[in-house]
């Protein structure tokens, strides 16, 4: 099927009328639900789509972007914008993966919260590849210097996860400034690693990073969502979140749970990887408060 991008200022009615004879016949369930349903959908996450189109998961995203969506999410935004709303049903909408309205009473927003962190974390669980998992943690603990790059939300899982390696010994540095990001991954050679955070998958910073980082030769690791494509191109490990909620708002929620988890696994696997070594060096550490002086 041809894949080419279609036109932005087209709507994504348009654009599923222009491509609908391409489209695979499971494509083509998702593209009728969508037109008899965009109230509706407007209301719904990925999993739900697929479940009521009668299809996978990775056929709804198949069909995002043979529309010439980078995704679910850009395509559930147009289908937002395409919708008559007043300022009022806009607001609503704005809250709309987080399960939160106007009218919900205080004492009910930490059960919702929870709620959504644990299904960010089971879904993150399903993805899990161990082969992969245990690829990753070698290459972590045999890698000379080991860069991480991330910007705003992905930026701090990065400290978190620099701060973690660094307790146990591990050479690692992380840089908020892009530049400086780039400058390290020019220097980096097949004996480092270079890590990349990133939810969307799109982010251009750290693809940057990354793309140099992996034509200097060193190894590279990314840590992402499982409907992320742009940057696992440039990976030779990737490890996938699995949170499906998908509005901006909800995903710096979600995501920052998700990619937190993936971290302490990494962590933990390191330490099992050298039990005795490692825990050697973490006893160093909670030793040093002997040089305090306050």
């Amino acid at each position: 099927m041809n894949n080419k991008r279609l036109e932005l200022n087209k709507n994504y009615e348009s654009k599923i009328r222009e491509v609908y004879g391409e489209l695979r016949k499971s494509e083509q369930k998702v593209a009728d639900y969508v037109l008899q349903n965009k109230e509706k959908i407007s209301i719904m996450g990925l999993e739900e789509v697929a479940k009521q189109s009668d299809v996978s998961t990775p056929t709804v995203i198949r069909f995002t972007k043979a529309l010439g969506y980078d995704g679910f999410k850009e395509f559930k935004i147009e289908l937002l914008k395409s919708l008559p709303q007043n300022d009022e049903i806009k607001n609503d909408k704005i809250l709309l993966d987080l399960h939160v309205n106007k009218n919900d009473k205080l004492e009910d927003l930490p059960i919702k919260i929870i709620g959504l962190s644990i299904k960010a974390l089971e879904d993150t669980l399903k993805f899990l590849n161990y082969k992969d998992y245990r690829k990753a943690i070698e290459l972590i603990t045999n890698s000379n210097i080991i860069d991480i790059y991330g910007v705003g939300n992905s930026g701090s899982i990065g400290n978190d996860f620099m701060n973690k390696l660094t307790r146990v010994g591990i050479n690692c540095r992380t840089y908020s400034d892009n530049h400086l990001q780039q400058l390290c991954a020019c220097h980096l050679t097949e004996n480092d690693l270079a890590i990349a955070i990133s939810h969307s998958g799109g982010t251009k910073d750290t693809i940057d990073a990354l793309h140099i980082a992996k034509e200097s030769g060193a190894k590279t690791l990314v840590l992402t969502n499982f409907k992320a494509s742009k940057i696992t191109k440039y990976a030779d490990i990737t490890l996938f979140t699995g949170d499906t909620e998908k509005t901006f708002y909800s995903e710096t929620m979600s995501s920052r749970i998700s990619q937190l988890a993936l971290v302490d696994m990494l962590y933990m696997g390191i330490l099992l990887s050298d039990y005795d070594k490692y825990t050697k060096r973490l006893n160093k550490v909670n030793n040093l408060s002997k040089f305090r002086t306050y």
